[in-house]
Order: structure tokens, then sequence, then C-alpha cells
């Protein structure tokens, strides 16, 4: 049974990131058509209703995450009714959220120029409308994607979703090239949404028949209880997560403009895709340290943390410093020259990218430690805190999308910077987090600085050609990181021991 576990872990893993670096390529490639075919005020209604539709969509508070846990242990025991209680009970929960969302969504449509600053945009109502429809439509079979998670089957899910949005994207370049029109490039988004949902359904209705079979089973109170109890622990993170994630762009439609979302939707488009792929890297070699020290002491166990911390301080020095270097020639090469927006707004971008990298390694001890107090609570604070500020800053100063993103700056500063640290500290190691906090603001100050002072070196590399501009940079860029990381940590013990694991893996691979 261990070695199905494992062999399905990793058969998830390697279809789950093998798919999604495909489907950035195709996510790239329909938003190259779709900046050259429609501009840059379609691009940002389609960054404003996402973002829309993604708060909107709050009222899923957790339940997959809940049912899903709820599913492990029927599911070992092989208990089908059980099972198919959950499902039932999972499947009218999602018709009263896919028809709250859809109450929600109509009451919104008079109001929906309030949003937008100035720009008037052919068939607004339509677009919207067919995005409120692609949001419902997902709510209709997608909740029994949670059963194939639950038996770690997700490489199905994956696979699904994989075929559909290539199709999808497919056809979407094949609209935005011939005809340049947007509505019809959101049916078939619909479309495809809804036939995703739909056989990833039958799928699962013939793989687990008894579904039907036990179809008037029911979970007891208790049960009800403890679905209850995990949602309501989970509402206060989701919901500050929502605001704090999902928010900018309609803060920047609101208080700027369609075409400075459709400016930043570049922006964002390359931080999530290098946040995605640095992540999938970083969480398995952190996993791999991690599962040495499983049965180790309480020392080792901190001493496993500092190593993880610093191999993400590393990367995250890297990967942040090639944004900063980067990006601008990008996006000027890319979508040209009308995309490019100002330092500010790339600086703030790369630092609340380098905050958030950095926390990575924390979050993951946190949750494997369940060192979760109050973590809802932080979550709520941070996310009225991120909204007043960017709100102040948007309309009390000149910084335009610059203030939005220090409002964003200030909260991972003054919150995430150390308060999931004292709480991995306080529950999970039982220790004093004061060194540490010492030990991560210096850090971040540190990898602030390589970042900046790379930054100014490779401004001199000026090339005629772009594309080799950018190239020549990226190769500088990495060199000098990774002589700045040498000379400043190389007699570090944790640098030492980094350094001495990643040469094993690449022997090992040879």
């Amino acid at each position: 049974m261990e070695t199905t576990n494992v062999q399905k872990a990793t058969k998830n893993i390697m279809v789950s990131f093998g798919t999604q670096v495909v489907l950035l390529v195709f996510k790239f490639i329909v938003q190259t058509l779709f900046i050259h075919k429609l501009g840059e005020l379609y691009l940002g209604v389609n960054g404003l209703m996402t973002n829309l539709f993604t708060v909107f969509s709050f009222a899923e508070l957790g339940l997959g995450t809940a049912i899903s846990y709820n599913l492990y242990q029927p599911i070992a025991d092989n208990d089908r009714p059980k099972i198919a209680a959950y499902m039932r009970f999972y499947k009218r929960a999602y018709e009263v959220i896919g028809l709250f969302v859809a109450v929600l969504g109509i009451g919104f449509m008079p109001f929906l120029h309030t949003v937008i600053k100035g720009d008037n945009v052919d068939g607004l109502y339509i677009i919207y409308a067919l995005f409120l429809m692609n949001t419902i439509s997902s709510y209709i079979f997608t909740y029994k994607r949670t059963l194939l998670t639950a038996y770690q089957e997700e490489y199905k899910n994956q696979l699904n979703l994989f075929w559909f949005t290539v199709v999808q994207m497919s056809l979407q370049s094949v609209v935005l090239f011939v005809y340049q029109n947007f509505i019809l490039y959101l049916v078939i988004q619909v479309v495809c949404t809804f036939l995703s949902n739909f056989v990833i359904s039958r799928v699962v209705d013939k793989e687990h028949p008894y579904l039907k079979e036990h179809i008037d089973e029911r979970i007891s109170k208790v049960e009800f209880g403890v679905i209850r109890r995990n949602v309501l622990e989970l509402l206060g993170a989701k919901v500050g997560s929502v605001v704090l994630t999902s928010t900018d762009n309609i803060i920047i439609s609101t208080f700027i403009g369609l075409a400075a979302v459709g400016q930043y939707a570049n922006y964002l488009l390359i931080t999530a895709s290098i946040t995605f792929v640095t992540n999938k890297t970083i969480s398995s070699i952190i996993a791999s340290i991690g599962n040495m020290s499983i049965k180790n002491s309480k020392d080792d166990n901190i001493k496993t943390f500092y190593q993880a911390y610093f191999l993400n301080y590393m990367a995250s020095i890297i990967v942040s410093s090639c944004l900063m270097t980067l990006m601008t020639p990008f996006v000027r090469a890319w979508a040209g020259e009308a995309y490019v927006m100002g330092f500010w707004v790339l600086l703030f971008t790369v630092l609340n990218y380098l905050i958030g990298q950095m926390r990575q390694t924390i979050s993951a001890f946190m949750f494997a430690y369940g060192a979760l107090q109050f973590q809802g609570l932080k979550s709520i604070v941070e996310a009225v805190i991120n909204m007043t500020l960017s709100i102040l800053l948007v309309t009390q100063t000149n910084l335009g999308v610059a203030g939005i993103l220090m409002g964003t700056l200030i909260t991972n500063v003054l919150i995430n910077s150390w308060f999931e640290a004292y709480q991995m500290f306080r529950q999970g190691f039982k220790e004093s987090v004061k060194k540490f906090l010492f030990y991560n603001w210096g850090h971040l100050l540190l990898a602030t600085g390589i970042v900046l002072l790379v930054y100014k070196l490779t401004s001199y590399i000026e090339l005629a050609n772009p594309w080799l501009d950018l190239l020549a940079t990226v190769v500088v860029t990495i060199v000098l990181d990774v002589f700045f990381i040498t000379l400043l940590h190389g007699r570090n013990q944790y640098f030492k021991s980094v350094k001495h694991m990643i040469a094993q893996r690449i022997v090992r691979k040879k």
C-alpha cells in the first residue's frame, strides 16, 4: 500500500508539473495574440472580470478542502455508503453556492460601471454575463473532482483540464487571429469549462458506480458539524487571501482605468508563471530534506528548517534578480513599448514576489506542524490593511499602479515578514522566534540589496538585438547572483549543506 501511495503521489506530481508547464507556453501564445489583436482595453476587461469573479466565488469557503479531508477515512475503510453520503452533501452544497454566486453576480450588474473608470467597452454586459455563466458552470459537476483527489488520482483531473484547456486555447487563438472577437473568445471558454466538468463527472460515475447505488445516503449531524467547523476555520484565511490577491485589478480599474489593468496583466502573467515553476521545484527538494529528518529530534528538525529556508532564500534571490533585470526588456520585446510600466511598478512587483517566495518554507513547515492558530484572523487583518493602504496611496498620491502595489508591499512587511514565523516557532518548534526573526529580516535586506545591485550592474548591457540582449542579461544576472551569494555566505553552514545536497542529487542522476 505504501509503495502504491508513493507511486500515485509521484505520478500526480509529474503529470501536474508537466501539463502546467505546457499550458504556460499556451498562455503566453494566447496572451500575445490577445495583445496584438484586441489591445490593452480588452486585456484590462479580462483581468478585471477574472478578479471580480474570484471575489464572488469566495462563497466556496474552503468547502472542497473540508470534504476532501473527510473522505480520507471512509476511502481507507472502503465505506462506500459513507463516501456516497459525503458526495451527495457536497453536490447539494455546491448547488446552493452556485445559486448564491448567480444571485450575487446578477445583483452586482447595475453597479458594474462603478469599478470601471472612464472607459467605454462595447458589449460590456454581455462580457460580464459570459464570465458569470463560466463561473456558475464550474459548480455544476466540478464537485466530483474532489473524489479523484481524495483517491490520490489527481493526475486524472490534471489531464482532463490539460486537454480541454489546450482545445480551448487553440480555438481562442483562431478566433483572436481571424475574427478579433472577445465575446466569441469567451463563449469558447464557457463551453470548454462546461464540457471539461461534464466529462470528468462521467469518468467518476463510471469508475465509482456505487455513488448511484447509495444515492439516498446522508451524513450524520456530527459529521455535518465537523465539516462546518473545518469550513469556519478556513473562512478567515479564504476571505483574507481572496481580498489580498484578487482586488488589485479591481482597485486599478476603479481609480485608474482598464488600460492600466491591461498593462499590468502582463506583469502578473510573468510573476504567476515563475511562482508556479519555482514552487514546484523548491517544494520537491524541501520535501526530500524534510523526509530525512521526520524521526529526528527537535534540534535536527530546526536545522532542517534552516537548510530548507536557506535553499529557498538562494532561489528567491536568483529568480527575483531575473525578474528585476529581465521583465521590462522582455515585455518590451514581447508585447511592445506601450505595455512597459515604470520602474516603481517593476520594483514593487519584484519585492512583493521576493517576500512571498521567502515565506514559502515557513508556510510549508507551518502547515506540516498544524501551527494555524489565528491564521484566519491574521488573513482578515492583512486584507483590511492592504485594501486601506492601496486605496489611500492610489487616491492621495501620484504613484498610480505603483501606489497600489506599495500598499501590498507595506502589508507584507508589517505582517507577513514575522507573523507566520512567530506561529511556526511558538506552536511548532516550541522555541523563541526572536533569533529567527532577526535572521529572516537580515536575509531579506541582503536579498533586496543583491537584487538592486545586480539590476544596476546589468543595466550597462546594451545590445542591438533585443533577444540577444535578454540572453546576455540572464546569463550575467545568474553569474552575479551566484557570485554575491557565495561571497556573502560561502562559509555559512547551511550554504555548505545545501551545496553538498545539490551536488549529491546531480551525481545520483548521472
